[in-house]
């Protein structure tokens, strides 16, 4: 009995693979520090995460299996990048070096202040803070990283006016006029929460209008809202997650690229992992613009020594010199 349980035993531990090293860089063979990596198994879902130092490198440990990695959009510097079929195998070394695409900003130094922050003011770790009534202590001037989601499935009418901003490389955004340009925050600018029991006030510097209000006390949405950049949000605890319901858009604003109508509707799920992280999870519905509910996850890294700064926009005529891309 005791040999059949050994061998049992032996039978379930994992087979191990060497390390999976590799060098993260720039399209002109700069290093490319704190990539996040992520490997999916394509068997088990589970997801192995590594992190490239300052000289780019990495190191991931994986069990034997078949991968995929994800490499999140890094501010506007990099867009993503995914690799499908990683195949890592017990005893065999294996070397993946990695060239990021540049984004929309196409590597301009010094332009992105999601890069210079994740470099100067890493997220800490430790266990998640709690405010005096116990809920997750939300507080704090966090980075927005722009996350990964679905794609949406279209009206006619949305899947046209789509793709011409995408022919266009999305000149016309409200946000090339001086107007607000993210309604469910998930683009790489730094934020502030500010938590009261009653009220949690986010501030941004990234765009305008800069400010949000979500009320904690127990309203609803009002009867008849005017409609507004974004939104009338009103929250409320589930346990640990703080969920916040948002109604109430004017049909101006842009989600990305994609349009929508003043029918949207943004449920999101928020969650302090731990010290130095927030995830958000979005359920985004607009039966006038898509012909079902679709998602969006983001990460929040805090940003310890930031602080939010004044928003002015001067200039809103640059879109016209620009060309379709």
């Amino acid at each position: 009995m005791s040999t059949r349980i050994l061998c049992l035993c032996l039978l379930t531990l994992p087979l191990t693979a060497q390390s999976i090293v590799g060098r993260i860089t720039d399209p002109d063979g700069g290093a490319v520090a704190t990539a996040s990596l992520q490997f999916k198994n394509s068997a088990t879902a589970v997801v192995y995460p590594a992190t490239s130092k300052a000289d780019g490198s990495y190191t991931a440990e994986l069990p034997a299996g078949t991968y995929d990695l994800t490499i999140p959009t890094i501010g506007f510097t990099f867009k993503r990048y995914q690799q499908a079929g990683i195949v890592a195998r017990a005893g065999q070394p294996l070397r993946l070096d990695i060239a990021m695409p540049w984004g929309g900003n196409l590597g301009t130094p010094g332009d992105d202040i999601a890069m210079l922050v994740r470099l100067r003011s890493p997220a800490p770790s430790g266990p998640v803070p709690r405010t005096p009534d116990g809920k997750p202590d939300l507080s704090g001037v966090w980075l927005g990283l722009p996350g990964s989601g679905e794609t949406p499935g279209f009206q006619p009418w949305a899947e046209k006016l789509f793709m011409e901003r995408a022919a266009n490389g999305g000149r016309d955004h409200p946000s090339g006029f001086c107007l607000p340009g993210d309604p469910i925050l998930k683009d790489p600018f730094l934020y502030k929460i500010v938590q009261t029991p009653g009220l949690i006030v986010i501030l941004w510097d990234g765009n305008l209008p800069g400010v949000t209000q979500v009320f904690m006390d127990g309203r609803g949405h009002p009867a008849n809202h005017d409609p507004s950049w974004m939104g009338h949000s009103i929250g409320r605890w589930d346990g640990d997650t703080l969920v916040i319901d948002t109604v109430g858009f004017h049909d101006r604003s842009w989600l990305g690229i994609y349009p929508h109508t003043e029918a949207l509707h943004v449920v999101q799920r928020v969650r302090r992992v731990d010290a130095g992280h927030i995830e958000k999870d979005f359920v985004i519905e607009d039966p006038g613009a898509f012909t079902k509910p679709w998602t969006w996850h983001v990460v929040w890294d805090l940003t310890p020594g930031e602080e939010i700064l004044e928003l002015v926009c001067e200039g809103d005529h640059y879109p016209q010199h620009l060309a379709p891309q």
